[in-house]
């Protein structure tokens, strides 16, 4: 097991726990005394999920045809962490200038993370064995879950000043960025099957991706945008849905992302280490059938006590997904292609982002009810299962003469 990858890759998942929801949570209120309409304020906060879609993808693919000093990956997470750190620190300020300077603010911000996000996945096929990936990912997971704690807790102890959460985000960012300045380094040499590889253009390379292993990979990336669009449909709604169901308020019915934050937080090491041992498409089909319970239960439960611990379930069943799915995107091409493959998956996650609060929220609008949320991300969640039963058993692993395999000159 690569320990110290591991732990330098959990630096870069830290950041995105800590400035995702900090994002999410205090820049609203600065577009809301600017902009009086929810809507508009919801457009302006989905900028970074349509950046994410042009942007992710495109810079993935290109990171497979850098060639540098650095190396493939790493020229672009050391450019763009900095632009993130200093752009996340800089909105409370450019929010005093007016609306347009907010705006400018979140755009930089979200450009510099879209930039970052494709290369640093690919990391992951780039520098961990594909064996060890699953694990990995489980420690990036736990990683991300004490990002988002720290910075929401102090973000919530620096409230009274309304410029130091942002500084927070910020400063936490540079101390990753410093850190991979002195300590990251991708691998000296490529592999003679990789050297070998042609380059393509990059939205060739995306398509390629995509439509690969004889259908196999349009299935699995189906799958995944069907888990992704049921998890961020929860994010988006369970508060609402929480408040109105259980009639208490907004503050109260935020308990159910807390149980998921510490059930994954429990649950994410466990969940790579159980897809190392037993399989990472059998034990996401059971983190997806576990979901798909919790969810079944939650139309039901008569109280947010029994909801909470409920959720709790969900969580846990979530982390097993969250640790194998990334390892399985890479097992479908080669690791030359790691950034058009991260590219793919994270440009699923973002549709995902844009889609399924969307649908779900449609179906409100249709129905007059939101209290059938759980019976809608339950069924999101078998189509997802459904697909990923399809494929055959093995999908998703790496291969018996895969050299990942190979430690020590015994296969591992």
């Amino acid at each position: 097991m690569p320990w110290a990858a591991s732990l330098l890759l959990g630096g870069g998942s830290f950041v995105i726990g800590a400035v995702s929801p900090l994002y999410d949570s205090y820049v609203p209120p600065l577009l809301q005394r600017h902009l009086g309409s929810s809507a508009l304020v919801g457009g302006a906060m989905g900028i970074d999920n349509v950046l994410a879609l042009c942007l992710v993808p495109l810079v993935g693919a290109l990171s497979d045809a850098t060639r540098s000093r650095l190396g493939r990956r790493i020229p672009y997470l050391l450019a763009a962490l900095p632009v993130t750190a200093i752009a996340l620190a800089a909105i409370p300020f450019a929010d005093r200038l007016g609306l347009l300077a907010l705006l400018l603010a979140m755009i930089v911000t979200d450009v510099a993370i879209a930039v970052w996000r494709a290369p640093f996945l690919a990391l992951l096929a780039d520098l961990i064995p594909s064996i060890h990936r699953p694990k990995t990912e489980g420690i990036l997971g736990v990683a991300m879950c004490l990002g988002a704690m720290l910075v929401l807790g102090g973000a919530r102890s620096l409230s009274g000043q309304p410029a130091l959460p942002f500084a927070l985000g910020g400063a936490l960012t540079l101390g990753v960025w410093l850190v991979y300045v002195f300590a990251l380094r991708e691998p000296a040499g490529a592999r003679p099957a990789e050297e070998r590889t042609v380059v393509i253009a990059p939205f060739r390379s995306l398509r390629e991706a995509l439509t690969g292993k004889d259908g196999g990979a349009i299935r699995f990336f189906s799958a995944c945008l069907l888990f992704h669009m049921a998890f961020q449909s929860f994010s988006s709604w369970f508060t609402i849905h929480g408040s109105e169901r259980f009639h208490t308020s907004v503050a109260n019915a935020s308990l159910g992302f807390i149980a998921v934050a510490i059930s994954t937080l429990v649950g994410s090491m466990p969940a790579g280490w159980l897809g190392a041992r037993y399989g990472r498409r059998r034990m996401t089909l059971i983190g997806l059938a576990g979901m798909t319970l919790a969810c079944v239960l939650m139309h039901f439960v008569p109280t947010l006590t029994a909801a909470v611990g409920v959720l709790f379930l969900f969580g846990l069943s979530w982390s097993i997904p969250v640790a194998n799915l990334p390892p399985m995107a890479f097992e479908l091409g080669t690791t030359a292609r790691a950034g058009a493959l991260a590219g793919a998956f994270l440009l699923v996650q973002s549709a995902a982002g844009v889609l399924g609060p969307a649908l779900v929220g449609g179906w409100f609008d249709l129905t007059g009810s939101r209290r059938p949320l759980f019976l809608l991300l339950a069924a999101f969640l078998a189509g997802a299962f459904g697909l990923l039963a399809t494929l055959q058993p093995g999908f998703g692993e790496p291969s018996a003469t895969d050299p990942d395999r190979i430690i020590g000159g015994t296969p591992a």
